[in-house]
């Protein structure tokens, strides 16, 4: 029987506590106080992004959204402004966002379908979709390989007509994203609740603020969308330097010119289905 989680800051919590294993607890728990202050990327930076490519088509498209990984209710929240008839699905390593959607569309009352599978694979994942979205996915995956597996996996549930989105942040020529260190200080603080015996507790603490979050898997644009063109035969590319957020425009990267830029991908016609 699922169990009832009421979206917000301390439903966030709860659900983590309750769903997330120890390698995810810490980014989930705190997930909902960095989306708050602006300092980690979320859908709603990219939401005209979204609505430019979506808008403008057949009144009833999308019919069918797919959208692979989502930290909590945010992306299906977006989806449901711009596309408010088509039947979203949500696919997800964790458990814990997806209490939080079932939550949230009970409450909006909607419906979204949830299915608990991971990237690369998608094992639990079939069918076509018309639009299938996803917001910072590979900078998830561990190497190359891994996000070309996601890619080309993603690029298999994309109608023929279909579209893909992907949006994400590249980080400056430092390599990292702005407020990489205070983001570990707070998964860090997030770790000390989670529901294991305090010597572990302390142990997951450490290892949050001793281990650097993972390099940005891309540094332009450019490689960006080299990725995707292994697997869509068109391929688009939209970029937005400015910072999306307040926190980010405080920091000293902007200030000097080296801030992280917005970037989202369109692609469309998955190679395996070129007619010849």
């Amino acid at each position: 029987m699922t169990r009832a989680v009421r979206p917000g800051v301390v439903g966030a919590w709860r659900a983590a506590r309750a769903y997330c294993s120890r390698s995810c607890f810490p980014y989930h728990a705190a997930w909902r106080l960095f989306r708050h202050a602006g300092v980690k990327g979320n859908p709603t930076w990219h939401e005209s992004f979204y609505r430019s490519l979506i808008c403008g088509r057949a009144p009833w498209w999308p019919s069918r959204i797919l959208v692979c990984g989502s930290s909590d209710e945010t992306m299906p929240e977006v989806l449901s402004r711009i596309a408010p008839t088509a039947h979203v699905t949500v696919a997800d390593a964790c458990p814990a966002p997806l209490a939080l959607i079932r939550e949230w569309a009970h409450h909006a009352g909607t419906y979204v379908q949830t299915i608990h599978s991971a990237a690369p694979k998608l094992a639990e994942v079939g069918g076509a979709f018309d639009l299938v979205i996803t917001d910072g996915l590979l900078s998830l995956m561990p190497d190359p390989h891994t996000r070309d597996e996601v890619i080309h996996r993603l690029a298999s549930l994309v109608a023929d007509d279909g579209l893909l989105l992907y949006t994400t942040r590249i980080a400056g020529p430092g390599g990292r994203l702005e407020y990489d260190a205070p983001g570990r200080v707070m998964q860090a603080a997030a770790a000390l609740a989670w529901p294991a015996p305090p010597r572990e507790r302390w142990r997951l603490a450490r290892d949050k603020i001793a281990r650097l979050s993972r390099p940005a898997p891309f540094t332009t644009p450019g490689q960006l969308a080299d990725a995707f063109r292994t697997a869509f035969e068109s391929v688009r590319v939209f970029t937005r330097p400015g910072p999306p957020t307040p926190a980010l425009a405080a920091h000293p990267a902007f200030w000097a010119g080296r801030g992280s830029i917005c970037v989202g991908v369109a692609a469309l016609t998955p190679v395996k289905r070129r007619r010849t």
